[in-house]
């Protein structure tokens, strides 16, 4: 199993080091200013709320699930955030409120899937369409402004000469990688995302580990709202709502199986970067976002099929190594 998952990595590896240098020359050809310092913090200021949003759907997804809610999680705490901002509340209660109604979400989420058993593409489209429902009612569906000059800090400022979002994205998968990596919970995600009855007859509280993994995909959403809503200094219901599926391409083009149990976040973050180089190679060059999304479509197709095949060769390795076992 251990040369099935080397062998998917390095695969994979090739083609994002492949993916993201054929990025950058065309985009020095496309425009002299792409590789600019200027150009280089824009890209990361862009990249920074999807990246956050996306780490979130990586830890969902290695467990074998999705979450389709996360883009109106994201907006839904935007819009919370933004009333308590407005009514004169101070910045740190806004946003707690904020993050305890991402954490309501995460556990409506997860109480779908893990205690009701509904499958979480069906439970997380449910739920996509109840919180961008419930954030038009709290926002009558406008766009809510006057946010304090005060809050401007989380998506303008800057720290050491990088954007303080982009800062918030490194710490945050640095924290990540560690968790998945070295501790406990994220072997446990790893082992639900290979197989979940296998995990509960092995001990492990699965019910407990995807509740944490739901409520952290919403409280990293949450994060990444906060952010923007501080950045563009509104909030809106459909704020996140159109970073769903380059997030979901952004994570499995970093090497995350959409069927779980393969994954990590430092991958998920160069595929999100790969994204945003092309969104700026776009706007560069002047191209309509019509075909920004004939782009982002095109990807999550040809990374789909990366994923099928890479799925079919680990089968292909592990039949030759029963085989070869076999003989033995």
């Amino acid at each position: 199993m251990e040369k099935i998952k080397k062998f998917r990595f390095s695969l994979n590896g090739i083609v994002l080091t492949a993916a993201f240098l054929g990025i950058v020359l065309i985009g020095t050809v496309v425009n002299e200013n792409f590789l600019t310092m200027k150009n280089i913090l824009s890209i990361f200021q862009q990249m920074s709320e999807m990246g956050i949003m996306a780490l979130g759907l990586t830890i969902v997804i290695i467990t074998g699930g999705n979450d389709l809610a996360s883009g109106t999680t994201m907006g839904l705490c935007a819009v919370v955030s933004g009333l308590c901002l407005t009514s004169g509340m101070p910045i740190p209660l806004a946003l707690l409120i904020s993050l305890a109604a991402a954490v309501a979400c995460g556990c409506l989420n997860a109480s779908l899937v893990a205690l009701i058993g509904i499958p979480p593409m069906i439970a997380t489209l449910g739920t996509q369409m109840f919180f961008y429902g419930a954030a038009l009612v709290l926002s009558k569906g406008n766009s809510i402004s006057n946010i304090p000059r005060e809050f401007y800090f989380l998506g303008q400022d800057k720290l050491a000469g990088l954007p303080l979002q982009a800062v918030i994205l490194i710490l945050l998968t640095i924290v990540l990688a560690v968790i998945l990596k070295k501790k406990v919970f994220g072997k446990h995600l790893f082992a639900i995302g290979n197989n979940i009855k296998a995990s509960a007859y092995s001990g492990i509280r699965t019910v407990k580990v995807l509740f944490l993994a739901y409520i952290t995909c919403s409280v990293l959403c949450c994060i990444a709202g906060n952010i923007q809503v501080s950045r563009v200094a509104t909030a809106r219901a459909d704020m996140g709502y159109s970073f769903l599926m380059p997030c979901i391409s952004a994570v499995v083009l970093g090497g995350t199986s959409i069927d779980g149990g393969i994954g990590g976040v430092g991958g998920t973050v160069v595929g999100v970067l790969i994204f945003a180089m092309i969104s700026n190679i776009m706007n560069l060059a002047g191209i309509s976002s019509f075909w920004q999304q004939l782009a982002t479509g095109s990807i999550l197709v040809l990374v789909v099929v990366f994923n099928k095949i890479t799925e079919n060769s680990k089968l292909h390795l592990k039949k030759m190594a029963g085989k070869k076992a076999a003989s033995e």
